[in-house]
This record gives C-alpha cells, sequence and structure tokens, in this order.
C-alpha cells in the first residue's frame, strides 16, 4: 500500500511514524519512571496507526468550517497528523491505584524501539535510493 502511495506521501508516513514511536518512547519512560508513584495512571499514545489509516482512505474533496462546533471531513493534511496522548485511568494494577505494570511497560518499550528502528531503516533506504541517483551508481 505505501509503494502505491507518491514519494512525498511515503517520506511523510515514514517520519510521521517515527515521531510517533519516539513520542511513545517517552511516555514509556515517563511510566516507569513513576512505578511506584501512588496513584500514577499509565499514559499511552492514541492508536496512530489508526489514525493515519483514516487519514490515506479520507476522500481528496477538503471542506472548510465557517465555526468550531462544526464536524470537521475531507482529507487531512498528514502534516497535522501528530501522535495524541492519553491517559489510561480505568486500569489499575496494584492496592496503590497505580496503573503501571513494569513487565508491560519494559514489554511496550521493546515492542516500540523495534518498530522505531524498522522506521528509521525505511528512512535510510528511502535516502540511500536517492544518494545512489545523485552520484550515478
Amino acid at each position: 500500500m505505501l509503494q502505491q502511495l507518491t514519494d512525498n506521501k511515503y517520506l511523510s508516513i515514514l517520519a510521521k511514524s517515527a515521531d510517533n514511536a519516539a513520542f511513545r518512547h517517552n511516555l514509556l519512560v515517563n511510566n516507569i519512571s513513576n512505578v511506584n508513584t501512588p496513584g500514577y495512571k499509565r499514559r499511552d499514545v492514541a492508536d496512530f496507526e489508526k489514525e493515519l489509516r483514516e487519514a490515506m482512505n479520507k476522500t481528496s474533496f477538503k471542506a472548510s468550517t465557517t465555526n468550531s462546533k462544526h464536524i470537521q471531513f475531507g482529507r487531512s493534511d498528514f502534516n497535522s497528523l501528530k501522535p495524541r496522548m492519553i491517559v489510561q485511568d480505568h486500569l489499575r494494577y496494584r492496592n496503590d491505584k497505580s496503573s503501571v505494570d513494569i513487565d508491560v511497560e519494559m514489554a511496550e518499550m521493546s515492542k516500540n524501539g523495534l518498530r522505531y528502528q524498522g522506521y528509521i531503516r525505511h528512512l535510510k533506504g528511502y535516502f540511500a535510493g536517492y544518494n545512489e541517483i545523485l552520484r550515478g551508481e
């Protein structure tokens, strides 16, 4: 699906995905550092992949609104797509009402790190292709 996009959209999606992974890493580190804080609520990012898919699947028609209460519709700009933090206050793992489980956080950090490395690897490959073209190799 990504190959069907134009180069600029492909690069934008990779960059936004890497930004999301970096943002999530900071949230996971914050969760781990607050593992023993009573009442601390776990923070994570909203489903960025879902929001990205929705932005890609919207029509190319774009409408403007005259009031902030109007419903937004039409293709969203990839530049405005940003990771959103959510506080998971419905979870409780411990008696001190903390919602942080160190095992879950470490596992999520490992998965997120692998995702980030994959995005960076794709970005490096993207630019390496252009570098070969510019060098005439």
